[in-house]
């Protein structure tokens, strides 16, 4: 079966990557492609914390730190991996694609007739032409309670609402709007006061990676999993927080992100997950 997974090129995609992989290579034909941003092109510059994060979630690892590693053709034993290691430790074809409405991409699309679409923090909005290709779908895991938070960085709209967990939400995108399809389940995570956004977000996945590889699974297998209509009721949509958000998410005792947290985070692409991740 043909697995194509749309994710973006920052270090949450590339950590539920690792997660995901090793357990699901072995039973897919699997592609994945790769979005550069979120968000539409020329869009003015974010608000300085957003920057801040934008620089460790995607300017650190994918300028200095993959490239860093991708060189040194360094051995693989057990931990995380570049998107490039990961493509060479499991002979997959990881490229970027950065556009899916157009005419020639979605010829592309059909004649390579994936069986399954996953799309995990994909930057751009999929038309009704592409949702109908794949003949399973097109599933999405959302970093956010569905339908309560639909839209940009619902992790910080869960702990700025002062929720007690967190949670990530798998569903179907069934037309080209935004996080409104069929829910098929969902991961948590326990919030913790001390612990940074960027924390929250990163260990969103862990909590996920069964509910992806089950799903994953089972429908390889013909059991189509089943959808839960989203209700209306509570729903709501975010974009991305203003300057002013911003500032009151931080008066509330919350920080973007943590250099301890990081260092921490980042040790698990320098050694073997078995010595302490």
């Amino acid at each position: 079966m043909r697995l194509f997974i749309f994710t973006n090129r920052d270090l949450a995609s590339n950590y539920n990557l690792n997660l995901l992989l090793p357990h699901i290579a072995p039973l897919f034909d699997i592609r994945v492609f790769i979005s550069d941003k979120v968000g539409k092109p020329n869009s003015p510059p974010p608000p300085a914390d957003l920057q801040w994060l934008k620089f460790f979630e995607q300017e650190l690892p994918n300028q200095v730190l993959f490239p860093e590693w991708e060189q040194l053709q360094r051995p693989l034993k057990g931990q995380l991996m570049s998107f490039g290691e990961l493509a060479r430790q499991y002979g997959i074809e990881i490229v970027s694609w950065n556009d899916v409405k157009s005419e020639e991409s979605l010829a592309f699309f059909r004649a390579e007739a994936p069986d399954l679409v996953l799309s995990v923090r994909y930057g751009k909005i999929f038309p009704n032409a592409f949702l109908s290709i794949p003949r399973y779908g097109v599933i999405n895991l959302h970093s956010g309670l569905l339908p309560n938070y639909r839209g940009v960085l619902a992790v910080m709209r869960a702990l700025d609402h002062g929720d007690e967990t967190v949670h990530a939400t798998l569903h179907y995108i069934e037309d080209n709007s935004i996080d409104t399809g069929g829910v098929i389940g969902w991961g948590s995570l326990p919030v913790q006061r001390d612990k940074s956004l960027f924390w929250h977000i990163l260990n969103l996945y862990p909590a996920c990676t069964s509910l992806l590889v089950k799903t994953l699974s089972d429908i390889r297998q013909g059991q189509i999993p089943e959808r839960q209509p989203q209700s209306d009721l509570g729903a709501a949509y975010f974009t991305f927080p203003t300057e002013a958000e911003l500032q009151t998410f931080k008066a509330k005792g919350w920080s973007i992100v943590q250099t301890g947290e990081y260092q921490t985070f980042i040790r698990q692409y320098l050694r073997p997950s078995a010595e302490g991740q």
